[in-house]
Parts: structure tokens; C-alpha cells; sequence
């Protein structure tokens, strides 16, 4: 047996607290499920009594999933695009200009030179956490973009159409080691 630094008496008061909330918990049980028949019931009579309503027909349907928590069912009309903003324009120029797959470092540099002409930069930081929110938009949201791994750098990004069927990018747009 393990040696306790517990004294009788506090293990006595620990068992006599886990008794009662163990009675507690069967109590909350207890009540739980007797209203959840009741409920039932309420709602089988009601079920039989009443016909469905012209609101209750073009009410969307939903679904429970197990944690009990309701889903929508999927809206089938399609999301309006996420327009670009200049700063999405400025990214987009900075690849298509490089013409080749661009490190996110070099796009760092190249847009905040182009954000302080078009007079739109801020701080560094702002300015990059601007353009990371654009590169996800523009990578996620609206796939303009594709991001690849780079040996260990961290990411290129390039356009779609530069990748090839196998999903590698394309050798005349590969990117240039200095």
C-alpha cells in the first residue's frame, strides 16, 4: 500500500464528499430523465394532435450530431467570391512579376516596397499580418493561389496553372537557389 500524508479524518471528510456527490449526481440523473420522458410524451401528444403548418413545412431541416449540438442543412446557393483588395492585387502582381514560385519572404519585401508607393503600408507588423491574412484568402478561399513547402524555408507561393498534373510545380517556374 502507498504511505498517505492524509490524516483519518481528512479521508473521512474526502469519502464522505465523493458520497455526496455521487447522490447528487444520481439526483440530477433522476430529474434529467424523468423531464426528458415527460417531454417525450408532451411531444407525441402534440405530434398526434396538430398538422404540420405551412411555417413548419418550409422550415430548413436540421440534424443532431452526437455531442447534441444542431446543424443547418448546407445552403445550396453558392458563396459570393471574396473580392480583392489591394492588398490581394499587390501579392498577385508580386508572383506574377517574379514568374516564378515566390518565397514568402520575398513577398514580404517586394509588397511592402509596392504598399509604401501605393501609400497604403502601416508598420511591419501590421503590414505582414496583412499580407498573411491575404496569402490565406487567396490560398484557402479562393485558390488564386497554391502554397507549396520549400525545403525547409517555409513556403511558395505560385499559380495554379504553374503546377502540373502530379502536383509539382513546373521546372520554368521553379524556384531560383542563390
Amino acid at each position: 500500500m502507498k504511505k498517505s500524508s492524509l490524516t483519518t479524518s481528512d479521508i473521512m471528510d474526502l469519502i464522505s464528499d465523493y458520497k455526496s456527490e455521487v447522490r447528487k449526481l444520481n439526483a440530477k440523473i433522476n430529474f434529467c430523465s424523468s423531464r426528458i420522458n415527460e417531454l417525450e410524451s408532451l411531444l407525441n401528444d402534440n405530434a398526434q394532435e396538430q398538422k404540420p403548418t405551412e411555417r413548419q413545412k418550409s422550415v430548413k431541416p436540421t440534424f443532431t450530431t452526437p455531442a447534441g449540438t444542431r446543424l443547418r442543412k448546407k445552403e445550396t446557393k453558392p458563396r459570393k467570391p471574396y473580392p480583392l483588395s489591394k492588398w490581394d492585387e499587390i501579392i498577385l502582381n508580386v508572383i506574377r512579376e517574379n514568374n516564378r514560385a515566390t518565397l514568402s519572404k520575398d513577398i514580404y519585401d517586394k509588397a511592402f516596397e509596392k504598399a509604401k508607393v501605393a501609400n497604403i503600408f502601416m508598420t511591419d507588423d501590421k503590414s505582414k499580418s496583412k499580407i498573411n491574412q491575404c496569402l490565406v484568402k487567396l490560398t484557402n478561399r479562393r485558390n488564386d493561389l497554391v502554397k507549396m513547402r520549400y525545403g525547409g524555408r517555409g513556403f511558395a507561393y505560385c499559380y495554379p496553372e504553374w503546377i502540373d498534373e502530379k502536383g509539382r510545380l513546373r521546372r520554368e517556374y521553379a524556384i531560383i537557389k542563390k
